[in-house]
């Protein structure tokens, strides 16, 4: 039985498991011989992506919207019971610790966005902002993605829903309103 203490402080996850997308992938070697990982409480880890296109169409019946966008992928909230985990498995991450602590920022996705809105084949539907995670998650704060690109989404008077959990969207409710 695993003891209070040796518990990662502030990680949904305790943990990655093995990716299934890999078929190769680093282990840690102890001299013990043992096959257990050796886990470290590391920080957070941004890594910086530029996407060509940052509107998602989502095609799944049951989710009950048309397109979604997220500015970040993988989420420091780490919530144990996140369906978005197995998404850090396409970047070749893992969805346990890795999807808390890798978070990948799409820094250019506002300008993206933008030229998105501007093609002649978009058809405007309600966006899902951080469809998948959380785009007030706390590197927001000083990145201002999310703030941006509500900027953008007022500019064209395009709808837009948002889900979070953080207390971080008050500061856009001048954008909001």
């Amino acid at each position: 039985m695993i003891k209070a203490e040796e518990f990662l402080k502030g990680r949904g996850a305790q943990y990655n498991p093995a990716n299934p997308y890999l078929r190769q992938e680093y282990v840690a070697e102890h001299v013990e011989g043992l096959d257990e990982p050796m886990l470290f409480n590391t920080k957070t880890e941004y890594l910086v992506d530029h996407p060509k296109k940052i509107i998602n169409k989502v095609e799944s019946p049951d989710i009950g919207l048309s397109y979604s966008l997220n500015p970040y992928q993988g989420c420091e909230h780490g919530c144990i019971y996140c369906y978005a985990r197995n998404t850090h498995q396409y970047w070749g991450y893992g969805a346990g610790l890795d999807f808390e602590r890798k978070i990948i920022v799409k820094e250019n996705a506002p300008e993206v966005l933008a030229a998105q809105l501007e093609s002649p084949n978009y058809q405007v539907m309600p966006l899902m902002l951080a469809g998948n995670t959380d785009c007030y998650q706390p590197i927001e704060a000083k990145k201002l993605l999310t703030r941006r690109i509500l900027e953008v989404l007022l500019q064209y008077r395009h709808p837009v829903s948002i889900i979070t959990k953080n207390g971080l969207i008050l500061r856009d409710l001048d954008l909001l309103q």
